[in-house]
């Protein structure tokens, strides 16, 4: 390891949160002790609730409310002596915020201020900092903003630093993000989750702008990531956290490659990126291929009219068999989730076809409201958020019942709390969660668990075809495995069809049969998964799969088949007994 930047040792940090008529304070952080060397990457890899976002936190000192360092130090090395940032009064650590320390934080889309434009955002830093001459008077700040967009590669930045955050991309807003962390060209760069919310090639491009400033600036990154493959591929060091206590860490070669916890190798195994795993090969056509369960013919979606329309689905086809599974792919704005709401009757197209069976979703016209409620028994939706998609004031059984409650008897609607109770209780072991789940509320639950009372309530009025859009997509890496077996065993066990709607590769490899790939509203590539992935046609589809991080270094091998669907598997189960 390199000199160190950052040393921190034995941290401990607590909330503060509500018990009952008082409060108490909750271990977040429990003795964590890490290293960071000048001019390093060390990636703080975990689950949601593994402390990794309190570490960065407490470094830059931006703990939330009711969050307190109760132990251990935080030594930044400035000018050959260490600094304890955990001891120094507030003013002194925001002295050094955005001058020696800078964060990119996760959002993009709330982390910039929405009544302000890019360039006051960027040139924050500046104004904040004013004992640096050079940035005393308001046309050398500018000229400094209008440099720092051109250095992280947005185009015309003149033009960039008088817009809005709602004008630009995500990937455009992470970038401008990015320039104003490095505005006084700082020696630590906190990143925390910077491109979970991002698609694989903007992502590549993040991640590839944040190295090469690294090697510009000289500075260290503190990686925060639930990804794996990810910290694989940038990082020079990884520490696994686990519910508050470092697990194992070391040079990321070292962690990655001979994992030393059940729980880093249960990590490894549930990437998708990771996981040996052949897209399915094209199944035995069956008795109705020549009449796929799903045909979507000529899809056209425009919003807007006349010189301000904007088509957001041009002229898509596919088709899917009944009980197996279709993904639809493609960055942000290529259309996926227009295509799956109509598919599930939740607005109109402009144009096109949509036949479920025997029946035309679209045939009734006007409002999607108003067509044959029978299509709702056909198509249910399961949409990204497991967090936004459930009522906060009801209970689960509440939840995953409205459905059955809305339709009337004639309809198959159920009314007697009995029955109702015995086909959510149905419904509950169908998605593996335990009976007393009814009777809580969904802030009882966690995100993996929200998203299977998700599923059970769009499966409760056994519907033939779901619609899945980025359903795993806010989940880590192990809950979202967990989730991913669970559709699996659904589908074998009731026959149902999938539209699988994502923008990544790697999880398309492990449950789709057939693909379909979009860029900007049009489908560039339709196929059998196995040809899609393995033989693409189209450059676009190409660039989307070289985009998902997976270093050749870690690619599982003939001799290497840890990651292998039986040795996932297994690793729960050691994950399982180690808890034990």
């Amino acid at each position: 390891m390199t000199e160190p930047l950052l040393r921190v040792d034995g941290l401990a940090v607590s909330y503060r949160t509500r018990q009952g008529s008082g409060h108490v304070r909750r271990t977040a952080v429990e003795g964590v002790s890490l290293e960071l060397g000048r001019g390093e990457v060390l990636a703080l890899v975990g689950e949601s609730g593994s402390g990794k976002t309190t570490i960065g936190q407490s470094i830059i000192g931006l703990l939330p409310e009711g969050g307190r360092v109760e132990a251990g130090s935080i030594e930044l090395h400035l000018a050959g002596r260490p600094v304890d940032l955990a001891k120094l009064p507030a003013r002194a650590v925001q002295e050094l915020r955005g001058r020696r320390i800078a964060l990119v934080p996760q959002d993009p889309g709330s982390s910039l201020n929405p009544v302000q434009t890019i360039g006051a955002s960027v040139a924050a830093p500046l104004r904040i900092h004013r004992e640096d001459a050079r940035w005393r008077d308001r046309d050398s700040i500018r000229r400094r903003v209008v440099e720092l967009l051109d250095r992280v590669g947005l185009d015309d930045p003149e033009r960039r630093a008088g817009q809005y955050p709602h004008e630009l991309s995500g990937g455009m807003r992470q970038r401008a993000l990015i320039a104003a962390a490095i505005a006084l060209e700082p020696d630590l760069i906190v990143a925390d989750e910077p491109t979970s919310a991002l698609d694989v090639t903007v992502q590549r491009r993040i991640l590839d702008l944040l190295d090469e400033l690294r090697g510009e600036l000289g500075s260290s990154v503190l990686l925060i990531t639930h990804d794996l493959a990810v910290a694989a591929e940038r990082a020079d060091r990884i520490a696994v956290l686990r519910q508050g206590a470092l697990e194992e860490a070391g040079p990321a070669r070292e962690v990655l490659r001979a994992p030393a916890t059940a729980y880093t190798r249960t990590l490894l195994a549930d990437a998708p990126a990771l996981q040996d795993v052949a897209p399915r090969p094209a199944r035995a056509a069956g008795p109705n291929a020549a009449a796929p369960l799903v045909r979507v013919e000529g899809l056209v979606h425009e919003y807007g009219h006349g010189r301000d329309a904007f088509r957001a689905v041009d002229d898509v086809a596919f088709a899917i068999e009944r009980g197996t599974t279709h993904a639809l792919v493609g960055e942000s704005g290529s259309g996926k989730t227009t295509i799956g709401r109509a598919v599930a009757a939740l607005h109109a197209p402009t144009a096109g076809s949509i036949r479920i069976g025997d029946r035309d979703v679209l045939a009734a016209g006007g409002s999607p409201w108003r067509r044959d409620r029978s299509i709702r028994r056909l198509v249910q939706l399961v949409s990204q958020n497991p967090y936004a998609s459930l009522d906060p004031r009801r209970t689960i059984a509440q939840a995953i019942g409205e459905p059955l409650r809305n339709w009337g008897p004639a309809e198959g609607g159920v009314r007697d709390r009995a029955a109702l109770a015995r086909r959510v209780a149905t419904a509950l072991d169908q998605v593996a969660l335990p009976a007393d789940v009814a009777h809580r509320l969904p802030r009882e639950l966690s995100g993996g668990q929200r998203q299977r009372v998700a599923i059970a309530r769009a499966l409760i009025i056994e519907p033939e075809v779901v619609v899945l859009d980025e359903a795993v997509s806010a989940l880590d890496v192990t809950v979202q495995s967990q989730i991913l077996e669970l559709l699996e065993s659904l589908q074998r066990d009731l026959g149902l069809t999938y539209l699988f709607i994502t923008h990544d590769l790697a999880v398309v490899r492990r449950i789709a049969d057939s693909v379909t790939v979009l860029r900007r509203g049009a489908a560039v590539e339709t196929g059998a998964a196995e040809r899609v992935l393995l033989a693409p046609e189209h450059e676009y589809t190409r660039a989307l799969l070289d985009a998902v991080p997976a270093p050749e270094w870690l690619r599982p091998t003939p001799a290497d088949d840890r990651r292998s669907v039986d040795d996932r598997r297994a690793a729960h189960d050691d994950l399982r007994l180690e808890v034990a």
